[in-house]
């Protein structure tokens, strides 16, 4: 038989026990705290109850001074040296607090804590095009600080994912205005100055409470792996066409003060004959003012005597030799080795005229 059933003694419980008369004890609660709340206000009747309500204003004012010192634990908070504390009440901003210990009272008041001195850092990294339409990966670094704790709380949703992003059209500005070759070698940084540059103009309008300490390149501005051979062989031909160009003009530099140099030999030799020329002709102009006075008074002394010079000088020039034998039985001696001699002296001279 179950020992619910009908008939059984429903007071007690399955093993045994009396139950427990629940309403019955809910009733005596009741009782017991309106007589204590009774008692605090002045209620309760008799001596013994008068007593009783006195130690219950006694706990009272214990129990609120000790919620009282619990809430004013809580809305105790410490700022830290490098932190700085936004303070709202009621939503609106009151007051900044720095290192030290401060009170906030919530949930009228709201405190939110801004590391303000530690020197963090991002990173961003972009596949972009270059201004000559190569394709290069960039990867920087920026460091930064909260300036505005304030701004930096407020004005903006995300500031680390803001700068992020801000970094990233910085870089993209800057590289698509640069040749790839020139952000790999020489002019590298000046892309970093220029990025930095222009991300710091893209922040300031969004007051979002960043410092910028310093940008740095991470590793060289490459072309991506899977176009990096035929890069490389693209490089390798403007480095030969490079040295191919240098070495033209080396050849230009020192072929160009040679050939100057031979203009002005030439120059020289053709001035010096000239002025040879010039002299030789004035001589003989002066050489036939000198005979004309002669020649006027003796036409035919002076015209025998201008022939037989002039045949003489010719036939001194050549190497034939002329002999008149007829009625003649004398030996005759011709000196070779001077004619000779003389003939090569007269030829070096018309060499060294002809110059």
């Amino acid at each position: 038989m179950a020992w619910n059933e009908p008939g059984n003694n429903n007071d007690q419980d399955p093993w045994g026990k009396k139950r427990p008369n629940n309403q019955n004890d809910l009733d005596k609660l009741l009782k017991q705290a309106g007589e204590k709340f009774g008692g605090i206000f002045g209620g309760g009747k008799g001596g013994d109850k008068g007593s009783s309500g006195k130690n219950s204003n006694v706990s009272f004012i214990i129990g609120f001074l000790v919620l009282v010192a619990i809430y004013l634990f809580k809305s105790a908070y410490t700022v830290n040296e490098k932190q700085n504390a936004i303070v709202l009440t009621l939503g609106k901003h009151t007051r900044t607090d720095t290192a030290g210990l401060h009170f906030a009272f919530p949930p009228i008041q709201q405190v939110y804590l801004i590391d303000v001195e530690s020197i963090k850092d991002v990173e961003v990294e972009g596949i972009m095009l270059t201004k000559d339409d190569n394709v290069a990966t960039v990867k920087v670094k920026v460091q930064y600080r909260v300036k505005d704790p304030l701004n930096y709380k407020f004005n903006v949703v995300d500031p680390v994912e803001t700068l992020k992003h801000a970094t990233e059209a910085a870089l993209r500005q800057v590289i698509g205005h640069t040749r790839l070759q020139d952000a790999r070698t020489d002019k590298k940084e000046d892309v970093r100055k220029n990025v930095e540059n222009e991300l710091k103009s893209i922040l300031k309008p969004y007051d979002a409470g960043i410092e910028i300490f310093r940008l740095n390149l991470i590793g060289n501005v490459d072309v991506p792996p899977s176009v990096k051979p035929a890069f490389d062989d693209a490089i390798k031909a403007e480095e030969d066409q490079r040295a191919y160009i240098e070495q033209g003009e080396a050849y230009r530099s020192k072929q160009i003060p040679l050939a100057e140099g031979q203009a002005q030999q030439l120059i020289q030799q053709a001035n010096s004959y000239r002025a040879r020329v010039i002299e030789k002709a004035a001589g003989e102009v002066a050489r036939f003012e000198k005979l004309l006075p002669e020649y006027m008074a003796a036409p035919g002394v002076t015209r025998q005597r201008l022939y037989i010079e002039t045949i003489e000088s010719v036939l001194s020039k050549s190497s034939k030799i002329m002999l008149d034998v007829e009625g003649s039985n004398n030996m005759t001696y011709i000196p070779l080795d001077s004619i000779l001699k003389r003939n090569k002296a007269s030829g070096s001279e018309n060499d060294s005229q002809k110059q």
